[in-house]
């Protein structure tokens, strides 16, 4: 057996630099941020306003470039309007949902 095969790996015969090198310091120790401090106050909150038209985002993208692109093409949007009615949902709960002719 060759004295060199001990230090080799067995990915591609190079020898494990990692096993020979002493082990990296932590750099920064001291100069953490106080995780735990106050952030201030936070802004006022806006009425969130949901699209009339919320695949328009989708569909101006064109067809996806997959097979039954029209089936794929759809079923983004269905995923985007569920999205929107979740939104919507939670901004109505969370009391920041715009009334319709709310501007």
């Amino acid at each position: 057996m060759n004295a060199n095969a001990n230090n080799r790996s067995s990915r591609g015969n190079r020898p494990n630099q990692r096993r020979n090198q002493p082990a990296q310091r932590r750099r920064g120790g001291g100069n953490q941020p106080d995780v735990w401090r106050s952030g201030g106050p936070l802004p006022e909150v806006e009425p969130i306003v949901v699209s009339d038209d919320v695949g328009a985002l989708i569909r101006s993208l064109g067809e996806p470039p997959l097979a039954g692109a029209t089936a794929a093409a759809s079923a983004f949007e269905t995923v985007a309007e569920r999205a929107a009615y979740l939104a919507a949902a939670l901004a109505r709960v969370g009391g920041v949902h715009a009334e319709p002719g709310e501007d």
